[in-house]
């Protein structure tokens, strides 16, 4: 497949338009940037917009930052702009890894932000002489399966690598873009993608074990595992679940709306949402709904919510954060934590005795904010004037 060179705008709208097609339904596509937040060792690492982050979860303050530039050629020369980044970071023996618009995975040191490697998947030529095949952006997240780091790159290809040195290994055709971070399980990594299919590889190898294709809708999110089965949401309404050594499906359930993210799976309870903005609580074995009613979010739920002491924190596309009582589905605070403009499409992180929640669309890239309330403790960057 061959990628052009496209301005940001134009590229926003074709992947919109992209998303409706893959999906065969009306709705809303994903920005052309999201945050990507991970929990490390009294700090959180951040990738937003331009730059990626170490951030000190006590206050707030910035440990390091990293910015990446890339060419671009226009009608007046070339020059270099920052390259993007919103893949979810992923963490492993010192190094913190993420990948960018650039079709880059980076990986860095974990206490300076020094680089340490980068890899950008070689370009294949295409049919016009001189000319390669641009690479793709990296969406998913990379993910750590103990001496390889496995992402998805350019041309719909998952690229295993060596975690010390950014060597290459395996790489596999998945058949479609991948928008979610891989899920790794002992000796297998599940992949879902846009083009409807869950696709389960050996780690060593790269091999395929199987291929789930009933959904009839994309994969957009991580898929999640608990007791031997692969949970994953798709564009066609449906949560499937999967056995996870078979590929065999064991039910789906019919939600209301698009299943953009994977559930929280606790003590066989499964807490998700749609981009209707219902939040479910599904008993896993039964398929029965715990509450009395999904809860109405009031816009669109795009991200696994977080479940922590008794409290799921979920965050919808129209900047409020909720959080629930996990046996009920009634709200615990007075009310939710609202960010004018802003979209949540990450899933908050608890850390520290906070709560971390990161906007997108907004000059606050982090919040730190009490758990109990949903009161702001400190901002990152700290805006001006205080």
């Amino acid at each position: 497949m061959t990628h052009r060179i496209f301005p940001r705008g134009i590229l926003t709208t074709l992947l919109a338009l992209v998303m409706v097609a893959l999906a065969g339904c009306g709705g809303q596509a994903a920005p052309s940037a999201w945050p990507g937040l991970t929990p490390g060792d009294g700090v959180v690492y951040l990738t937003a917009t331009t730059k990626a982050f170490a951030i000190n979860v006590a206050d707030g303050s910035k440990k390091w930052e990293y910015e990446h530039k890339i060419p671009q050629t226009g009608l007046f020369g070339s020059s270099s702009v920052p390259d993007k980044m919103h893949a979810t970071p992923a963490l492993g023996d010192g190094l913190v890894y993420f990948g960018t618009d650039g079709g880059y995975l980076f990986a860095l040191d974990v206490t300076t932000g020094a680089e340490k490697w980068r890899y950008l998947p070689e370009q294949t030529a295409t049919f016009i002489p001189f000319i390669k095949e641009q690479s793709a952006p990296v969406y998913a997240g990379p993910a750590v399966a103990g001496k390889r780091v496995i992402f998805a790159g350019t041309a719909d290809k998952i690229y295993a690598l060596d975690a010390v040195t950014g060597k290459p290994d395996w790489q596999f055709i998945a058949g479609g873009r991948v928008w979610a971070t891989p899920l790794v399980v002992s000796d297998t990594v599940y992949v879902s993608t846009l083009k409807h299919k869950l696709v389960a590889l050996d780690v060593a190898t790269g091999k395929e074990r199987w291929t789930f294709d009933q959904a009839k809708g994309a994969l957009s999110g991580a898929p999640v595992f608990d007791n031997g089965i692969v949970y994953v949401g798709s564009f066609d309404n449906h949560l499937y679940a999967v056995d996870a050594a078979s590929g065999e499906k064991r039910w789906a359930f019919n939600a209301s709306n698009w299943v953009w993210e994977g559930p929280a799976v606790v003590s066989g309870t499964l807490y998700f949402g749609d981009v209707g903005g219902n939040v479910y609580a599904l008993d896993a074995a039964t398929q029965n709904l715990v509450w009395a009613q999904p809860f109405q979010a009031g816009g669109p739920v795009r991200a696994t919510p977080l479940y922590a002491d008794g409290v799921l924190y979920v965050g919808t596309a129209n900047g409020a954060l909720y959080a629930l009582d996990a046996v009920t589905g009634k709200e615990r605070w007075a009310q939710p934590f609202k960010v004018p403009n802003a979209q949540f499409l990450t899933t908050p992180v608890l850390q520290g005795g906070l709560l971390l929640v990161a906007p997108l669309g907004t000059p606050t890239q982090l919040y730190g904010l009490n758990p109990a309330n949903g009161q702001t403790q400190w901002q990152f960057p700290t805006p001006t004037g205080k």
